[in-house]
This record gives structure tokens, sequence and C-alpha cells, in this order.
């Protein structure tokens, strides 16, 4: 099975209104994610209670597209702003992707432990 298995490093957001095609369920945000200058994921969110289309790899442009509803969207916002490192892994055969930080400490929190502000 072949796997693709990336660390993040840089991502870059879009929010889109509109679209005239009735019949098309559009995203209403994206998020592009890089590995270095390398544009390597886009994932897309469309509206809650709506069809997502099924996750996909571009071959030609080694470009993998992860389909979420919106409301998974400030998970992973949150996830990219706030997390280090992040990796993305895609099993192309079975159109199953995630994205993940990095081996944490438990009880980690939100401050280091080593900064006290009094």
């Amino acid at each position: 099975m072949k796997v693709i298995d990336l660390e993040l490093d840089h991502y870059w957001i879009h929010f889109q209104s509109g679209g005239s095609d009735k019949k098309i369920i559009y995203p209403r945000a994206l998020i592009r994610c890089y590995d270095g200058d390398d544009f390597v994921l886009q994932v897309n969110f469309y509206p809650d209670g709506k069809s997502i289309p099924e996750n996909h790899y571009d071959k030609r442009n080694k470009l993998v597209y992860l389909k979420y509803p919106l409301s998974m969207y400030p998970n992973i916002i949150d996830l990219l702003r706030n997390e280090k490192p992040i990796y993305f892994r895609y099993a192309i055969d079975l159109k199953l992707g995630f994205l993940r930080t990095g081996k944490e400490p438990v009880g980690e929190g939100e401050y280091d432990a080593d900064f006290v502000v009094n």
C-alpha cells in the first residue's frame, strides 16, 4: 500500500463564497499546507449536513485533498496554529488521510513548565 507521510511547516487559509452551479457543493473554507516550498495538501471544508466528496490524490501534481465538514475547521486550525511539529499521512489506496501532532509529554498544558508569569 502506497502511503504519503510528510511534516507540514506552513499553511495558507482561504474562505470562499458563492458558486453559480447549484448542483455542486462548494467548500466554504480551505487550508493549503506545505512541506517547505512544496504544496502537498489541501484541506477542504464543506457545509455541515451536506454530502462531502471523498478524499482524493492528484497523482500528476502530487497533491492530496482531504475533505471535512465545516464544523471541523476550528479543531484543525487550532492544531495548525498551536502545535509543532504537525504531520500528515495519506494512504492512497484507502483514500484515508489524517493530520497529527508529534509525540508530546502528558500534561504539558498551554505553557512551558520552565516559564512562569508573576
